[in-house]
């Protein structure tokens, strides 16, 4: 039961990284798109300040701008879907730590149980040779007498 509970324990360990693996990626896909947009941004300011700047170059600032907003916004609400998925798998993985600790420490009771048990008898074993041997020494003391 112990390592079917540490198997399960480390697979859930597993899928926990899994998620924040994922979740860093969703991070730093939404960061890459805010510092792609906030250079463009830049850009686009430049070109204005030069007067370089036509009505297509607006409408194609404002399309990606519009968009990139868009994306920020979809990656923010799959970060935070993927935060509370994170929070039940950790639920979950804290679960089985515990699970895992109590089985250790019943093994571990266990272990010192039997380990008490076999002292207990090899004691007693020692006590029937020695009361073995003092018994036939009684006896051929009594047969010499």
């Amino acid at each position: 039961m112990l390592a079917f509970k540490r198997t399960m324990y480390e697979k859930e360990r597993n899928t926990l990284a899994q998620l924040r693996a994922e979740r860093y990626a969703l991070q730093s896909r939404r960061d890459e798109t805010e510092r792609q947009m906030l250079q463009r941004q830049a850009e686009f300011q430049q070109k204005a300040a030069a007067g370089a700047v036509g009505i297509e170059e607006v409408k194609k600032t404002s399309f990606y701008r519009e968009n990139a907003h868009n994306l920020i916004l979809q990656l923010e609400g799959e970060t935070a879907q993927k935060d509370i998925e994170i929070e039940r798998q950790m639920q979950v993985v804290i679960e089985l730590d515990k699970e895992v600790k109590s089985l250790e420490k019943l093994r571990e009771r266990q272990w010192e149980e039997y380990q008490a048990d076999s002292m207990r008898e090899e004691n007693e074993r020692i006590l029937e040779i020695v009361s073995g041997r003092f018994v036939e020494k009684q006896r051929e003391g009594d047969e010499a007498q």
